[in-house]
């Protein structure tokens, strides 16, 4: 169970998932899903997976350029909906507004940030 959640996130590793989604693709039951979760990296899927979603905007918004993007399209982008939730969020995880994240300059693709173990440390 925990290989193939791992080979599904390493596969969509651009891509914001939910429970759901990752439970049909590995074929397994949502509880199932939990307690492997729970095992392995720590926390349940639902945690594990918004905080996968911040890194992935993080990583977005690193690598675009302000004059191009916005933070509300990255967030959107991304299934972030509720913006003033995401940007608390954002800051109480990486110490900065999504805004300042962004008007930094874009920086080259780093692959290392595709690893899970990136979710429990900053980008």
């Amino acid at each position: 169970m925990c290989i193939r959640f791992e080979e599904f996130l390493e596969e969509n590793s651009d891509t914001p998932l939910y429970p759901a989604e990752i439970c049909a693709a590995v074929g397994a039951a949502e509880r199932t899903l939990r307690a492997a979760c729970e095992d392995h990296v720590g926390m349940g899927p639902i945690r594990y997976l918004a905080l996968r979603r911040m890194h992935l905007v993080r990583r977005a918004l690193l690598r675009s350029h302000s004059s191009t993007a916005t933070v509300t399209r990255i967030a959107t982008d991304h299934g972030s909906w509720e913006l003033g939730r995401f940007a608390v969020a954002y800051r109480a995880l990486f110490g900065e507004s999504p805004s300042v994240t962004l008007q930094r300059r874009p920086e080259r693709r780093d692959n290392r940030s595709n690893r899970p173990s990136s979710l429990t440390g900053t980008v």
